[in-house]
C-alpha cells in the first residue's frame, strides 16, 4: 500500500515508475491532492492494483485517453478508481474497459468523453461515483443492465437525466444513492421502491413534481438512515412515515409544496426538516417522537398554528429548533428550558405572547436566539446575560418589551448582533456597551451548525444547518445567511430611550450597523465616532441630538447610509466625499445645520445677488475701459505722429521709400478703378 498525501507533489513525469519491478505486489495506490496532469502508462502494468485514488489532481483531456493508460493488465484487477476533483469534462464516461471494476469515484470533474450506450462488462461493479462534475446527457436503464452487484451510486451535482421506464426493476440493490441535482422527474421514480437495502437515498433538487408514493413511505426499508427529498416540487399530503424497525432516521423534505397536517413519524427520528412547505395545523403529534435522539427540528415557514406542546423534555439532545414564520401563539412552554444542548432557537415571526420562561436560562449553549416579531412582553430578562454567555446573535425586536436594558447584557462578550428595536424600552443606553468585545475585534462567526449523527461506533451522517435573518441595511431589506457572520449590528431604534449616546460606543471598532433612531436621545454625537471605520449604516434620526456633527465622521469611508434628520444639530456639515455624496434629506429637520449637501449656506459664506453684482461689475469695467481708451488716444496719437515724422525727416532712405510707396499705391488704385469702370460700361452697353 502506498499513499502520497499533501503537501502537493508533482508526478507529471511518472513514466520512470515501474513499481512491479521494485516493490512487493501493489494493491492500493493513493495519489490524492497532487499535480498529475495525466495517468502514467506504467500504472497499467501494475497487474495487482485493485484501488487507485487520483482525486484532487490536474488531470485533463478526454477520459478515454486517460483510461488508455490503464488498459493493460491493471484493467483485470482494478476495483477502485477515484478521479474526483480533476479537470476532465464532457458527457458520461465509458467504463467498459474495466471488466472487474469494483469502486469508481470521479467526483468534482469536468469529464469530456462519449457516453456509451451500456457499461456492459462491468459485471463486478459495486460502487459507481461520478459526482460533482459537469457531466450531461441521458442515462438509460440499459447502462445498468449487467450491474447486479452495484451497491453505491453517486451521480450528484451533474446535469444528468435518468430516464427509466416506470415499471423498470433494477438488477441491483443499492445501499447508498446520491442523485442530487440529477433530473429524475417529473414523476416520482418508481424503481426506488424496489431498493430494500437503502441507507442513504439522497434525491435533493431532482426536479420531481409529483406526490410521494404512499406505499413507499409507509413501508420504508428497515436499513434507511437518511431520506432527503428536499428542494423538489413534491406536492399533496404527506402520508404517515413507517415506524417499523426504524432507528435514527433523518428526514429532509424542505422546500417543497407539501400541504395538510403533519403525519405520524417514527419515534426515533434524529433530524426532521419540513421547512418552506404548506403544512398546517398543530404540531402536538410530534410529541410521539420520544426516542431521545432528535437533534434538529426545522418547521419554519409553513402555516402551522396553535400553542406549542409542553413536551420538549423528550428532546434533550436537540441542537437546533427553528419554528420561525408560522402562526403559533400563546406562551412558550417551560419545558423548552430542558434543552441544555440547544444552540439555535428561532421563534421569530409568530404570535407568541407573555413573558419569556426563566427556564430558558438553562439553555447555556445557545449562540443564536431569534424571538423577533412576536408579542412577547415584560422586561428584557437579566438572566439572558447571566445564563447565556455564548450568545452571538440576540434578536428581540418588534415585541412589547418594556423597562430598561439590563446591565447584565454587557456580560455577553461574544455578541455580534443586538436587536431590541420596536419595543417600549426606556432608560439609557448602557455605558458598558464596549464590553461587546466581539464587535471590536476582527473575525467572522461561522453560522453553519454541523449536526453529526452517529450509529453505534460509526459516523453515519453530517448535516449542515445555516441560520438566516432579515435586516434593513441601506434602507432596504436584505436576507443574510452565509455572510451573516460578518455583520456586527446594534439596533435600538423605535423605543423610548433617553440620555446620551455613550462615548464608549466608539470603541466597537468593527461595528457595521448602528441604529438608535426614533428615541429621545440628547446631547452631542460622540466626537470619536469616526473611529468606527467599518461603519456602513448610521441612523441617529428623530432624536434630540444637539451640537455640531463631529468632524471625525469625515473619516467614515465605508459609510453609505446616514440619517441625521430631525434633530437639533447645528453648524457646518464636515467635508468628505462620503458625506457630501449623501442626500439632503438625510440632514433635514436640523434648522441651524448648513453646508453641502444642504442648500443652506453657513454664516460667512453668503454672497449678494449674482445678477445685480454682474451688472454693477460690467458697468464699472465699462467705465474703466473708456477712461483708459481716451487716455491712450490723447497720448498715443501725438506720440505716434511725431515718431513717424521725425524718422522721415532725419533719414533720407526711409523718406524716399515712404513717398515711393505712396506713389505706387496711388497708381495701383487708379489702374484698378479704371479697369473696373470700363468693364461695367461695356456690360451696360451690351445689355442696354
Amino acid at each position: 500500500m502506498l499513499w502520497c498525501d499533501p503537501p502537493p507533489m508533482s508526478f507529471s513525469a511518472f513514466s520512470y515508475f515501474n513499481y512491479s519491478k521494485s516493490f512487493a505486489p501493489l494493491e492500493i495506490l493513493d495519489l490524492y491532492h497532487n499535480q498529475l496532469v495525466h495517468i502514467p502508462k506504467s500504472f497499467g502494468d501494475i497487474c495487482t492494483l485493485r484501488e487507485l485514488y487520483l482525486s484532487s489532481n490536474n488531470l485533463n483531456g478526454q477520459l478515454v485517453e486517460l483510461m488508455n493508460n490503464l488498459s493493460e493488465c491493471a484493467k483485470n484487477s482494478l476495483e477502485v478508481l477515484d478521479l474526483s476533483l480533476n479537470q476532465i469534462t464532457g458527457s458520461f464516461p465509458n467504463f467498459a474497459i474495466f471488466p472487474s471494476l469494483k469502486d469508481i469515484n470521479l467526483s468534482h470533474n469536468k469529464l469530456n468523453d462519449t457516453v456509451p450506450r451500456s457499461i456492459g462488462n462491468l459485471y463486478k461493479l459495486e460502487v459507481l461515483s461520478v459526482s460533482s462534475n459537469f457531466l450531461h446527457g441521458v442515462i438509460s436503464e440499459s447502462l445498468f443492465s449487467n450491474l447486479s452487484k452495484l451497491q453505491s451510486l453517486f451521480l450528484f451535482n451533474n446535469s444528468l437525466s435518468l430516464e427509466f421506464s416506470f415499471d423498470w426493476v433494477p438488477p441491483f440493490q443499492l445501499d447508498v444513492m446520491y442523485l442530487t441535482s440529477c433530473n429524475l422527474g417529473p414523476r416520482f421514480p418508481n424503481w426506488i421502491r424496489t431498493q430494500r437495502k437503502l441507507s442513504f437515498p439522497d434525491i435533493y433538487d431532482a426536479n420531481i413534481s409529483d406526490t410521494i408514493l404512499d406505499e413507499w413511505l409507509e413501508d420504508l426499508p428497515p436499513t434507511i438512515r437518511v431520506l432527503n427529498l428536499s428542494s423538489n416540487q413534491i406536492h399533496g399530503r404527506l402520508p404517515n412515515v413507517s415506524a417499523k424497525r426504524l432507528n435514527g432516521l433523518a428526514i429532509d423534505l424542505s422546500a417543497n409544496r407539501i400541504e395538510g397536517p403533519l403525519p405520524l413519524f417514527p419515534t426515533n427520528l434524529t433530524i426532521l426538516k419540513l421547512s418552506k412547505n404548506r403544512f398546517s395545523g398543530s404540531i402536538s403529534s410530534l410529541c410521539k417522537i420520544n426516542g431521545q435522539l432528535l437533534t434538529l427540528l426545522d418547521l419554519s415557514h409553513n402555516i402551522l398554528s396553535g400553542q406549542l406542546p409542553n413536551c420538549f423534555m423528550h428532546w434533550h439532545k436537540l441542537i437546533i429548533l427553528d419554528l420561525a414564520g408560522n402562526n403559533f401563539f400563546g406562551e412558550v412552554p417551560s419545558s423548552l428550558g430542558s434543552l441544555s444542548q440547544l444552540q439555535t432557537l428561532c421563534l421569530n415571526d409568530n404570535n407568541f405572547s407573555g413573558h419569556l420562561p426563566s427556564s430558558l436560562r438553562n439553555c447555556n449553549s445557545l449562540t443564536i436566539m431569534d424571538l423577533g416579531n412576536n408579542r412577547f412582553s415584560g422586561k428584557v430578562p437579566a438572566w439572558i446575560g447571566e445564563g447565556l454567555p455564548r450568545l452571538i446573535f440576540l434578536l428581540l425586536g418588534s415585541n412589547k418589551f418594556y423597562g430598561s436594558i439590563p446591565l447584565h447584557l454587557c456580560w455577553l462578550k461574544h455578541l455580534q448582533i443586538l436587536d431590541l428595536c420596536l419595543n417600549d424600552i426606556s432608560g439609557t443606553i448602557l455605558e458598558c456597551i464596549n464590553n461587546f468585545t466581539a464587535m471590536a475585534q476582527k473575525g467572522k462567526f461561522s453560522i453553519d451548525t454541523i449536526v453529526t449523527i452517529i450509529h453505534g461506533n460509526n459516523l453515519a451522517y453530517l448535516h449542515k444547518y445555516v441560520y438566516s435573518a432579515m435586516f434593513v441595511l441601506k434602507r432596504k431589506e436584505y436576507v443574510y445567511s452565509n455572510n451573516l457572520g460578518l455583520l456586527k449590528i446594534i439596533n435600538l431604534s423605535s423605543n423610548k430611550l433617553s440620555g446620551k449616546l455613550p462615548s464608549e460606543i466608539s470603541g466597537l471598532l468593527e461595528l457595521v450597523v448602528l441604529n438608535v433612531s426614533r428615541n429621545n436621545l440628547i446631547g452631542e454625537i460622540p466626537h470619536m465616532i469616526g473611529q468606527l471605520k467599518q461603519l456602513e449604516s448610521l441612523d441617529l434620526s428623530r432624536n434630540q441630538f444637539s451640537g455640531e456633527i463631529p468632524f471625525s465622521m469625515s473619516d467614515l469611508n465605508f459609510l453609505s447610509d446616514l440619517d441625521l434628520s430631525y434633530n437639533n444639530l447645528s453648524g457646518k456639515i464636515p467635508s468628505s466625499t462620503q458625506l457630501q455624496s449623501l442626500n439632503a434629506n438625510d440632514f433635514i429637520g436640523n434648522t441651524t445645520l448648513c453646508g453641502p449637501p444642504l442648500k443652506q449656506k453657513c454664516p460667512g459664506e453668503e454672497t449678494s445677488n449674482p445678477s445685480k453684482t454682474t451688472t454693477k461689475d460690467n458697468e464699472e469695467n465699462g467705465n474703466e475701459f473708456r477712461k483708459w481708451f481716451y487716455f491712450g488716444m490723447e497720448f498715443g496719437f501725438p506720440l505716434g505722429f511725431w515718431s513717424v515724422s521725425c524718422s522721415l525727416l532725419l533719414k533720407h532712405s526711409w523718406r524716399h521709400a515712404y513717398f515711393l510707396l505712396l506713389d505706387n499705391t496711388k497708381d495701383w488704385l487708379y489702374v484698378t478703378m479704371t479697369v473696373n469702370m470700363t468693364r461695367l460700361w461695356r456690360k451696360f452697353q451690351r445689355h442696354g
